[in-house]
C-alpha cells in the first residue's frame, strides 16, 4: 500500500490476468471515501482490514462509495461493502443499466454474447464456453449495490476536497474519472493507465463504436491541467498527455496493421483477425477480451468507410473497402 497526502492505494488480487487492481480510500475530517471496490472475495476483504489496520480506519468511518465504471473488478465488492458500512454507492446511470445488463442472474446476455461471437466467426467449442465463463463472475459481484447516481459536470466531495466529476468513456460507456482542480490530481480508473492500453471492447447492447468513442475522449480530456493520475492498474503517474499521445499512435497503428492484414487475407473474420493479433494461446477470459477489442478497431474501420462487412456462411466476414 502506498499513500499520497489523504490518498492511499489498496491493491486488491484478482484471480485472472490483470493480477491486482488498485483501489483507494480518501480520508478526511468527515470520514473516509472508497474508490472502487475489488471483488467479492475473501483476499480481497482481507486487504481492506489490513488496510483499516494499516492506516487507522473502520467500516463507520466510510461516508461514501464511489465507482469508476461497473466492471466487475470496480464494483464486485461494492453491494458488501454497502451492508458493512451503510454508505451509499455511487455510480453512472449508464454503468448502473449496464451492471444489471452483464451481471445479473436474470439477464441473456451470457446466450447473446455466445451467438455474437459465433456469428463473428469463434468456432463452437469456444463459443459453447462463453455462457459458463459470463456467469462465473455473479459470485464475485453479489449482493449488487442499491446505488445513486453521479454523472459528468457534477462536484463530489472525496475527503476533504470537491472533485469535478468527467465522463470518460470508452473502456466502459458509462465510466468516470475525477480531478481535482486546485492541485491537478486525476482519479482515472480505467480511462488512462500508465503502461498497458485500457481494453477498448465491442458488446452487445452497448455503444455501436466505442474505439472512437476512446479516441474522441482522449481529445477531450488531452487540455485537461493534470499532474498527477491514480490509474487503477499500474503506478500513479505524470506523464498524462505524453500517454495520451502514446494510446492515440497505438490504436492508430492496431488500425492500419489490420488493414493490411485484411487486404493481403482478401477479407477475414472477427476471430481471425483475433488470431493474428493475439495468437490462439488464450484463456477463454483473454480470448472474449480479445474479440471484443478487435471488434471494436473493426467496427471503427467499418463505419469510417475503410471497411465492408458481409455475411457469408452465416458468418460476417470483413474486407477492405
Amino acid at each position: 500500500m502506498k499513500q499520497w497526502g489523504e490518498i492511499i492505494q489498496v491493491p486488491l488480487p484478482l484471480p485472472f490476468a490483470l493480477k491486482m487492481i488498485n483501489a483507494y480510500i480518501i480520508k478526511g475530517s468527515r470520514g473516509c471515501t472508497i474508490i472502487d471496490t475489488g471483488l467479492h472475495t475473501e483476499e480481497d476483504l482481507e486487504m481492506w482490514k489490513q488496510a483499516q489496520t494499516e492506516y487507522g480506519w473502520n467500516w463507520k468511518d466510510v461516508e461514501k462509495i464511489v465507482l469508476t465504471h461497473y466492471h466487475p473488478d470496480h464494483y464486485g465488492l461494492a453491494g458488501t461493502l454497502q451492508e458493512l458500512t451503510g454508505a451509499p454507492v455511487y455510480i453512472s446511470e449508464t454503468d448502473k443499466i449496464q451492471a444489471r445488463i452483464f451481471l445479473d442472474r436474470e439477464s441473456d446476455m451470457p446466450e447473446i454474447m455466445a451467438d455474437f461471437y459465433s456469428k463473428h466467426g469463434l468456432d463452437k467449442e469456444w463459443t459453447a464456453k462463453i455462457s459458463g465463463h459470463l456467469r462465473s463472475f455473479y459470485r464475485w459481484v453479489e449482493p449488487h449495490p442499491r446505488p445513486s447516481l453521479i454523472g459528468a459536470g457534477d462536484t463530489i466531495q472525496l475527503g476533504d476536497r470537491e472533485y469535478t466529476v468527467y465522463h470518460t468513456p470508452g473502456h466502459a460507456d458509462g465510466h468516470l474519472s475525477f480531478f481535482d482542480p486546485e492541485r491537478g490530481w486525476l482519479i482515472g480508473g480505467d480511462f488512462l493507465l500508465p503502461k498497458i492500453t485500457p481494453n477498448i471492447s465491442l458488446w452487445p447492447r452497448c455503444n455501436p463504436n466505442p474505439l472512437k468513442t476512446y479516441l474522441d475522449t482522449l481529445e477531450k480530456m488531452k487540455d485537461l491541467p493534470v499532474k498527477k493520475v491514480f490509474p487503477s492498474h499500474g503506478r500513479v503517474f505524470e506523464h498524462y498527455r505524453e500517454r495520451i499521445d502514446e494510446l492515440k499512435r497505438h490504436h492508430e497503428e492496431r488500425l492500419q496493421k489490420m488493414k493490411e492484414w485484411i487486404a493481403q487475407a482478401d477479407g477475414a473474420t472477427a476471430f481471425e483477425v483475433c488470431t493474428y493479433l493475439f495468437g490462439t494461446s488464450l484463456s477463454i477470459h483473454n480470448l472474449r477480451f480479445a474479440l471484443a477489442e478487435t471488434l471494436a478497431h473493426l467496427e471503427y474501420l467499418r463505419l469510417s468507410g475503410e471497411l465492408n462487412r458481409m455475411e457469408e456462411k452465416e458468418k460476417f466476414v470483413y474486407h477492405l473497402s
